[in-house]
């Protein structure tokens, strides 16, 4: 079942860039790189980073919202013993260059043979996207928690 949801979160991405060509200006891709770390009450707040490679589709809904199917893959110090995928959808409000929006996500742990998936996660996020840049601050939470145990990160992308 996890690989099937994987597996299908991939082909969207892919159609997204396939029907690019086709859609202009209702359609954009994205490839990210960026950082995450944990903020929360914990104590051990910035400790250590993850860093992540991703990918976004923005389906333009009308003049002021943009619906974004995207995947991270995140790893640890840029060991690939185990990665972190991060499938997820994002409902945005756009106003120019700017947008904010809040979505889902699914983690999907993997390495050495296994998998582990974890709980619907609340994102968050904000932005500014130019022709060819995005620039993007979120926040992923705990549903059963909200706002106490959190990740934060930023990514850096170029859109097609």
């Amino acid at each position: 079942m996890k690989k099937v949801i994987l597996a299908a979160l991939v082909m969207g991405l892919l159609l997204g860039g396939i029907s690019l060509g086709a859609q202009e200006k209702k359609v954009a891709m994205s490839l990210n790189l960026g950082a995450m770390t944990y903020v929360g009450s914990e104590g051990d707040s910035f400790s250590d980073f993850l860093f992540s490679l991703g990918a976004q589709v923005d389906w333009r809904l009308g003049s002021s919202f943009m619906l974004s199917p995207e995947v991270q893959v995140l790893t640890y110090r840029f060991h690939f013993d185990y990665v972190l995928v991060d499938p997820g959808l994002v409902l945005n409000y756009t106003s120019k260059s700017f947008f904010a929006g809040a979505g889902l996500i699914f983690p999907i742990l993997v390495g050495e043979g296994e998998t582990w998936t974890g709980k619907l996660s609340p994102k968050l996020n904000i932005g500014y996207s130019g022709r060819h840049l995005v620039l993007a601050g979120y926040l992923i939470t705990n549903a059963e928690n909200l706002f106490k145990e959190n990740l934060v990160g930023f990514t850096l992308g170029y859109k097609f």
